[in-house]
């Protein structure tokens, strides 16, 4: 919203008020301003073409602002290709005053104004030019420039192609089964040196405590997926899930297999069995048919942590790489350029 005051100010010197900015042209430029708090910024549509005398105006453009920073109270400004901002957060008198020394700077360089398209530089002649409207900002284009927009905006998503995408995706999944491993190596590396401090605890089972390695190792597969690759897709989503389940799996068998060594020291001839046979309750060696069953329950809870984390992460990623079209309007401006 534009304040009372600012808005009949800028009203009276020409520009059209809009619930957000005011515009129009003045000075021969395209000019928008609005207010946020009590930072007032202008800014000034033109076409800064890439040639030796567009850039050495530039960079006389910039050096004259900065040397009148402390004369006008300016805040910041920013001098691109299309445009000049402006910001203050001084009253109403001195914006104007910035308004005018920005217009005669931008005319004493002779920058192309409101009679050319801002995004190609054509002459706009008799026909009326179409205004966009993106972040409170207004920009001139001619009807081919505004068409080249439209279409851009109207492309669908798409995933990131060619041959780069694919060498990430492909060392992405070599990076998550890597951190996969590393998360196996947790589950070792839990049951054989911190599962035997715990052994006098006779409350409260400690493997349990142990299947949040699930949640961690869906973690890792996710951080070493995206070191590569950021890019939501469907390897993304089966690498990262597939990954992290299987590895909480196998991490989880290797724990019993150690427990079970631990528990129960057997010769090196009896190791086969038991990792064979150990799973399955019909065929696990007497003694360790319990631990078949303490598999299958913690794999399980392992499992589904792994799988929410993957789900978790994977969300995330959705969000970042998805891609947020900006909202813009065009319409045309009925004022025609002399």
């Amino acid at each position: 919203m534009l304040s009372k005051t600012f808005s009949a100010a800028v009203q009276n010197i020409g520009l059209t008020i809009t619930p957000d900015h005011a515009y129009g042209i003045y000075g021969g430029y395209l000019l928008t301003v609005y207010e946020s708090g009590s930072k007032k910024t202008a800014f000034f549509n033109f076409l800064l073409d890439e040639n030796e005398d567009n850039t050495l105006a530039a960079l006389e453009i910039s050096d004259t602002i900065k040397s009148n920073i402390s004369t006008y109270s300016i805040l910041n400004y920013d001098l691109q290709d299309d445009g000049l901002s402006i910001t203050t957060s001084q009253g109403v008198p001195t914006f104007l005053k910035i308004i005018d020394f920005c217009t005669e700077l931008l005319n004493e360089h002779k920058v192309m104004g409101s009679e050319y398209c801002s995004a190609c530089g054509k002459k706009f002649g008799k026909r009326y030019p179409k205004k966009l409207t993106r972040r409170n900002n207004n920009y001139l284009l001619c009807e081919s420039c505004t068409l080249e927009v439209l279409e851009e905006q109207d492309k669908p998503d798409e995933e990131t192609g060619g041959t780069d995408a694919g060498r990430d995706s492909y060392k992405g999944v070599i990076a998550a089964v890597v951190s996969g491993l590393i998360g196996v190596f947790l589950y070792y590396a839990c049951y054989r040196w911190l599962l035997p401090l715990t052994v006098e605890w006779e409350t409260w089972d400690f493997r349990y405590v142990l299947t949040a390695l699930g949640f961690a190792t869906s973690f890792l597969v996710y951080i070493g997926y995206t070191m590569f690759n950021k890019k939501a897709c469907l390897t993304s989503y089966l690498s990262v899930s597939v990954t992290a389940v299987l590895a909480t799996i196998i991490g989880q068998y290797i724990g019993i297999i150690v427990e079970i060594l631990n528990d129960h020291p057997v010769k090196f001839s009896l190791i086969y069995k038991t990792l064979l046979k150990m799973p399955l309750r019909s065929t696990a060696l007497e003694g360790f048919k319990s631990y078949s069953t303490d598999f299958y329950i913690l794999a399980v809870i392992s499992a589904v942590l792994a799988a929410v984390g993957s789900v978790i992460f994977l969300l995330g990623l959705y969000d970042k790489s998805r891609k947020v079209k900006e909202e813009f309007k065009i319409e045309t401006l009925k004022i025609k350029s002399n």
